[in-house]
């Protein structure tokens, strides 16, 4: 099934983040009028790949590399229980994300570790139990092949969605609406699917949108709002919305790999 019913990930306290500025020029009001300041990409952008990027795809990495380890245990076991009533497995995990963000982000903001670290480790072993338990239904000797193939799908969705939000001249903070809608209506969906199972895939098309919706929403935040001193609140944004695209493309390729 799908991963949660999130608020999505709060923005009062870490709001938007930029990995790259789009513009070589900035524009700078000045003592006799407009000044021209030119800045050029990798100025920018090296800076913010460093500090956004960086520990970001740590994260990722480190639960992908949970996942595996989950799907080698009896933990694994735990999707099938939760998800024998879909909703109700729809509830634990979205109180888990949800709840795993509010504190990481808050932690983070407060310059609190102890806290935020409660908040990463909630985050880390919901997405590794939910992964892991969908990789476990793999042939051991395919997992591996399973989590390459879907990080490959997963960062070239990332890409994409990066190039229409950087070569956009817009603003995309409604996508961050848009998200957290999709996520209500793949909810419902899911309530009305855990008694009419037909219904269940429009709650999983709906969840994983939010959290398409959500990656973009976060992307365009790092482009638009780049705060140095915020960087990890960033890197907490972007890490999040991905490894939920991530486990939506995860159960996606694991349908194919067992239907052959």
């Amino acid at each position: 099934m799908t991963v949660a019913n999130l608020r999505v990930f709060p923005r009062s306290i870490g709001e938007p983040t930029p990995l790259m500025d789009p513009e070589p020029y900035q524009y700078r009001r000045g003592g006799s009028g407009m000044e021209t300041a030119y800045r050029t990409r990798g100025e920018t952008a090296s800076p913010k790949f460093r500090s956004v990027a960086v520990p970001a795809s740590a994260l990722v990495g480190v639960n992908i590399g949970l996942m595996y380890l989950v799907a080698m245990t009896p933990l694994s076991a735990l999707n099938d229980l939760l998800f024998a009533v879909p909703i109700l497995g729809l509830l634990v995990y979205g109180a888990a994300l949800t709840g795993g963000n509010i504190l990481a982000e808050r932690g983070l903001e407060a310059g609190s570790m102890a806290t935020a670290s409660i908040g990463i480790v909630l985050l880390q072993g919901a997405y590794a139990l939910f992964g892991g338990g969908i990789l476990a239904r793999i042939a051991v000797d395919l997992r591996g092949i399973a989590l390459a193939v879907t990080l490959v799908l997963t960062l070239a969705m990332t890409l994409g969605i990066a190039g229409y939000v950087y070569l956009r001249d817009k603003q995309f903070d409604h996508w961050s609406k848009y998200s957290f809608g999709a996520f209500i209506v793949g909810a419902v969906l899911v309530a009305v699917g855990s008694a009419i199972p037909s219904v269940l895939i429009g709650g999983f098309v709906f969840i994983f949108a939010g959290f398409v919706l959500r990656l973009g929403y976060e992307i365009w935040h790092v482009k638009a709002s780049y705060d140095p001193n915020r960087s990890l609140l960033h890197a907490l944004g972007i890490y999040v919305a991905f490894t939920g695209v991530f486990v939506h493309v995860l159960q996606i390729v694991a349908r194919q790999f067992l239907d052959r």
